[in-house]
Formats: C-alpha cells, structure tokens, sequence
C-alpha cells in the first residue's frame, strides 16, 4: 500500500519531528545543566543516532551531577520526550503493520501518553512542597 498523505498521517509526521526536535532540545539543555563543554554537539548529535541517545542517557550522564535544578522548559521538553518514546512503543505494539496506520494511532498513543509522562517527569524532577519552602 502506498503512503497517502492524509490530514492525520501530515499531523503524525508532524508530531514525529516535533518530538524529534524535543529530544535534542532536552539533551542540551540536560547536557549544559551537568556541566558538558559542548552541550549543543549532544543536542545535534543524539536525536540522529538512537547509539549515541542510548550512550549519552546510560554512561555519559550517569557519572556527571546536575549543576542546577531543571527549568520548567527542560522538564516540558523531557514530557514530550517520554510521551513521544511512550506513544512509539504503543503504537508500535497497538497498530497494524501499516505505515498509514502507524501514523494516525500514534498522536493517539502520544495523547494518552501524556499525563503519564507529565507525572513521571513531575516527580523525577519536580521540587517539592520543602524546597519551595526554604528557598
């Protein structure tokens, strides 16, 4: 079957390249907050090789504290990111092998996705109730 651009399959590629974007984006900013003397290299280099992504979030950043706590633009972007990973793996799992299929259930999965990302972010990088407290 060929690929017919509908309206939903344009919004499915377009939701791709955002999340795509939002990788690199959170890499960077992830990769300046510990400390990276090239945290723009991580942002390019990451989203284009799932190698390098898988590197960086398990050896590179594990030996290295966060100088800061992240903003709220950091752990926005680290939501889309989970919820794009969460909504690949679902619709993955839920869709026909189509590509057609694939990229109308997958803004679907992405949606559903979200709030649990939004509360797995939350409370990996959340402050808390005493920290707003003291300062």
């Amino acid at each position: 079957m060929s690929l017919l651009l509908t309206p939903a399959v344009a919004f499915g590629l377009a939701l791709g390249l955002f999340v795509w974007m939002a990788t690199g984006v959170w890499v960077n900013f992830d990769a300046h907050a510990r400390g990276s003397d090239y945290p723009a290299f991580w942002g390019v280099i990451t989203p284009l090789s799932g190698i390098v992504l898988l590197y960086y979030l398990l050896w590179w950043r594990r030996g290295r504290s966060r100088e800061y706590p992240p903003s709220r633009l950091e752990r926005a972007t680290a939501t889309v990111v989970v919820a794009g990973l969460g909504g690949l793996i679902a619709s993955a799992v839920l869709s026909p092998p189509d590509p057609v299929a694939y990229m109308t259930v997958w803004p679907i999965a992405f949606a559903c996705c979200l709030p649990v990302a939004y509360w797995l972010v939350e409370r990996r990088f959340g402050t808390t109730s005493s920290s707003l407290i003291t300062g």
